[in-house]
């Protein structure tokens, strides 16, 4: 499936968090069977409650995951470069709790869950050490939904702009990567929200361009108002 590319995707996987721990001879067992998929805007990796029999790392793009509540479509993360989908399923009862969609096209590289599986079953220590790593995410996770509860939808917003970029300082010039639709969905806010949040960072040196774009006069002063615990 992958034998031509098989070293790149090897050190492109080993830049998801679940694997960097695994050195290339066991991380290669685990994607015995794997498939590059090159997949097209909307297209359906899986449904809530659907069996999970892949896992998705994605390589390109983004996938949105979303769920059904009270009979209401709502976006629970847009996963981007490094994510991987589908875990918390094949690692659980095996049924995926959310459904994921790709949005204007993406590449993934879909893992087999059944072999999978059986390697891990041969290799406790691959387990537990791919457990450990999940157990440090999780923590990470929690800490960033306690602190995200603590922020404005400013704070919010600015902080997903912060991750639009690899500068740490001076100016920058930012495109959203999907519409502020999702943005705000993602972010857990109304899209007039969001409209109002971008309002308030224009005080802070974030302005809309005419091509759509945002640009951000000093990144540094962004990150400071991000990281503020009381925002009068």
């Amino acid at each position: 499936m992958i034998p031509p590319l098989r070293t790149e995707l090897l050190r492109r996987v080993q830049r998801v968090p679940l694997f960097a721990e695994l050195d290339r001879a066991d991380l290669a067992g685990l994607l015995d069977g794997a498939a590059l998929l090159r997949l097209p805007h909307r297209h359906t990796l899986f449904r809530p409650d659907q069996s999970a029999d892949t896992l998705h790392i994605v390589l390109d793009g983004h996938v949105e995951l979303s769920r059904q509540t009270g009979g209401r479509r709502s976006v629970v993360e847009v996963a981007g470069l490094d994510a991987l989908l589908g875990d918390e399923a094949v690692f659980g009862d095996g049924r995926h709790g959310t459904g994921a969609r790709v949005l204007a096209g993406a590449t993934v590289l879909a893992i087999p869950a059944g072999p999978f599986r059986t390697r891990l079953a041969e290799r406790p220590d691959l387990m537990r050490q791919l457990l450990a790593t999940m157990s440090l995410r999780l923590r990470g996770m929690l800490r960033q939904i306690a602190e995200l509860k603590l922020k404005t939808t400013a704070q919010r917003l600015g902080g997903f702009l912060l991750t639009l970029t690899a500068d740490d300082d001076g100016p920058a010039r930012l495109r959203l990567p999907y519409d502020k639709r999702l943005v705000a969905e993602q972010l857990g806010m109304q899209p007039e929200s969001l409209s109002r949040a971008l309002t308030r960072l224009e005080a802070v040196g974030v302005t809309a361009a005419d091509d759509g774009c945002l640009e951000v006069e000093d990144l540094v002063r962004l990150r400071a108002f991000c990281a503020e615990e009381d925002d009068a």
